[in-house]
């Protein structure tokens, strides 16, 4: 067919003219919008509009109206634009349009879509049907991996077999399951797939998706109905009965009437009958809850007693009914159930006194006792637990649900993670912790967390105890303390046997040595006198020694009979320095007194302040072979400080610690090289702070000592 960009047709063939049902040349010359269906006419002009601005190929199918007023013809053309014609090469199509539009309106009306994939070009064709079903868009871009997550994940694994099962070995599925759309709605489908194969090869699948939620859950409704029913008869089998009031006459099923011994040849019994099974106990107040039920308002009905069977035995029965009324408001008949529920309470009886025993094991056994579940909420507590919680935290565990790391101690908290969570893993965990009590005394706890597993060795629950071990604690503790005394102990009689033996026996060995010669005629009178000054220097020593021990052990008494008067602190220290010019003189050391000019008082001991400081004053002079020894006197606000320095040896790091300590030297044992008993500094720190004041050191080794007191003016 050839036509203008008006639509008028200027040639048609013969195959033309048979189709559309014309005589010949009867459409030559006719608009081309004459035969088309009106639905169709703006797309045409659009497409012939498009057709002279772009002058490309476009393939269109257009319906059309025949001769016969009755046919409709359906046309797929190639339209071509060249030299101001348009040149339409046409197939008739009718069959397939309309098959087409039969099977879209068939998917529309059963909400059923067709699919297919292509599984060696790995394409997915759907269709609109496909797309509405997963409310999605027409076009959407969608592969099988997508499609499979609208699946619940507990599906997945099982139509993904389906869909393997299908490629690799062409076993056709046909299953219903649910899925989950693009806007979140549930939805239950029917997917059926089918293999096409070539050489026992898969080469295509043809599919279709159903939606069938309104038929399962119509079908789950039937079988929730059903299960209902079946429940409902299980009920009544416990026994049911019809009350008719006016009569007094109960109608109970025939099991139940059997069970209990009632005659079996009439359908309804005398209620009198009935009440004389009622355990004489329960009789009383069975039958006044009886009177209450059939007054009040409302239509439902409950009652409680124990029955007496044929065998003899009483059992426990709810019973629960549902009353019919006049129009005055009475109830005229009642219709209900009898549930045996004897092993309930048998049950719940044994719980009960479980419970009790359980409680009082939990009561009696450990420091602290807990139950938790995995989620580490408290179910068991003994009482002192559950009174510590309600005081601190205001809870009540029986009561109220409640973690025990929510109403936990501080310091428990900082472990319990940890613990409890290898405890869920399986294992028996042990932790000791160290506690404040509310009276700000030392508690030591033993914790022990032990998971409970039941008869399938699932681990449910995780018991958690707290044993005080504070005696053991102490006692471990003190055994520490004793051992370490013995220690120190064990060394200070060393030092002491070391030093004494060595400070002792030196001015002796020399005494008796000298005496001997002065005794056994030493002649020379240089010699003479030289014996005579070594045996003054040996008395000297040896009585230094004596009064440093004395004064040791006699720092008590000194104590209570102290001296104190208003000193001048320059004065009392020049004194000292004085005191051993002429041993830094001996040893060419600098000997330098730096005094104050304010000249300082200090209400003190004389005599104890004076034997501190020459204890640090000949100490340092003893412990500097060159150099020089700087002692200064410094006047502050409340206090007077006198500072010592030398350029001696200095003291280790680790003897700096223990320095003040009594009978410990830095040189100390038989290689030593300087002499003394380790008493001076440890009863010159004494001394100061009965005064009042305090000590310092700081040492390096080999560069020299610096010691600090620190004396307040007034006590």
């Amino acid at each position: 067919m050839i036509f203008d960009q008006n639509g008028d047709v200027c040639e048609v063939n013969k195959r033309c003219e048979v189709i559309f049902k014309l005589p010949k040349g009867k459409i030559k010359g006719q608009s081309i919008y004459n035969f088309l269906l009106d639905d169709d006419e703006l797309i045409f002009k659009e497409t012939i509009s498009e057709l002279y601005q772009n002058k490309e190929q476009i393939s269109k199918t257009f319906g059309f109206a025949t001769l016969a007023s009755d046919a409709i013809l359906y046309v797929k053309f190639d339209l071509i634009y060249s030299e101001e014609r348009i040149y339409a090469f046409g197939i008739d199509v009718t069959q397939e349009h309309e098959e087409h539009t039969l099977l879209k309106s068939l998917s529309s009306l059963t909400k059923t879509g067709a699919w297919h994939y292509d599984p060696i070009n790995d394409k997915v064709y759907f269709s609109d049907e496909c797309y509405h079903l997963h409310d999605l868009e027409p076009g959407t871009s969608l592969n099988m991996v997508d499609a499979l997550h609208y699946y619940p994940e507990s599906s997945r694994e099982r139509v993904k077999n389906y869909w393997d099962n299908l490629i690799d070995h062409g076993i056709s599925y046909d299953y219903v399951d649910q899925i989950l759309t693009k806007k979140g709605k549930k939805k239950w489908i029917r997917v059926i797939g089918e293999a096409i194969k070539h050489k026992d090869k898969v080469i295509f699948v043809n599919g279709s998706f159903s939606d069938i939620t309104d038929q399962q859950n119509y079908i789950e409704q039937l079988k929730h109905n059903e299960e209902t029913k079946k429940l409902a008869l299980k009920g009544i089998r416990s026994g049911l009965f019809d009350h008719i009031i006016e009569t007094n006459m109960v109608f109970y099923s025939k099991d139940f009437r059997r069970m209990l011994g009632l005659p079996l040849d009439t359908d309804f019994v005398p209620e009198e009958a009935f009440r004389k099974m009622i355990h004489p106990d329960d009789l009383d107040e069975a039958m006044e809850r009886h009177k209450i039920n059939l007054q009040k308002t409302g239509y439902h009905y409950f009652n409680h007693y124990r029955l007496k069977h044929l065998d003899g035995q009483y059992r426990h029965y709810d019973v629960y009914g549902y009353r019919k009324k006049d129009k005055e408001g009475n109830t005229i008949r009642m219709i209900g159930n009898l549930i045996d529920v004897h092993q309930k309470k048998i049950n719940e009886r044994t719980i009960a006194e479980n419970h009790r025993r359980l409680t009082a094991i939990v009561n009696n056994s450990f420091a602290y006792t807990l139950l938790l579940n995995t989620s580490g909420e408290i179910l068991i507590a003994d009482k002192d637990s559950i009174k510590i919680i309600k005081r601190d935290f205001g809870v009540d565990p029986t009561t109220t649900t409640c973690r025990f790391i929510d109403v936990m101690p501080v310091n428990f908290k900082s472990t319990f993670a940890h613990e409890f969570n290898e405890a869920l893993k399986g294992h028996t965990v042990k932790k000791e912790i160290e506690r404040m009590t509310i009276k700000g005394s030392v508690q030591w706890l033993e914790s022990k967390y032990t998971p409970i597993r039941d008869e399938e060795n699932t681990i449910k629950s995780v018991l958690v105890v707290f044993h005080d071990i504070t005696e053991q604690k102490t006692a471990e503790l003190a055994i520490k303390e004793a051992h370490i005394k013995e220690q120190e102990l064990s060394n200070l009689k060393s030092n002491i046997l070391s030093n004494f033996s060595h400070e002792i026996r030196t001015p002796l060995n020399g005494i008796m040595t000298i005496c001997n010669m002065l005794l056994l005629g030493e002649e020379n009178p240089g010699d003479r006198k030289k014996l005579a000054t070594y045996l003054d220097e040996s008395k000297e020593r040896l009585l230094a020694t004596i009064n440093n021990l004395s004064h040791f052990s006699e720092i008590e008494t000194i104590q209570k009979n102290l001296n104190y008067v208003e000193v001048d602190m320059n004065y009392t220290v020049e004194t000292s320095f004085r005191e051993y010019r002429h041993f830094a003189n001996s040893k060419n050391l600098e000997y330098i007194l730096k005094l104050d000019e304010n000249c300082p008082a200090a209400i003190i001991d004389e005599d104890i302040f004076s034997t501190a400081l020459n204890n640090i004053i000949h100490n340092s002079i003893k412990y500097t072979d060159k150099g020089k020894v700087v002692i200064k006197v410094k006047n502050e606000k409340k206090k007077v400080i006198v500072s010592i320095k030398d350029s001696g040896i200095g003291i280790g790091k680790d003897n700096l610690k223990k320095i003040f300590d009594p009978f410990v030297q830095e040189s100390i044992g038989l290689s030593r090289k300087y002499e003394g008993t380790g008493i001076g500094l440890s009863l010159s720190k004494r001394y100061i702070e009965i005064l009042g004041g305090k000590i310092k050191v700081s040492s390096k080794l080999n560069q020299g000592t610096k010691f600090i007191i620190t004396i307040p003016k007034n006590i």
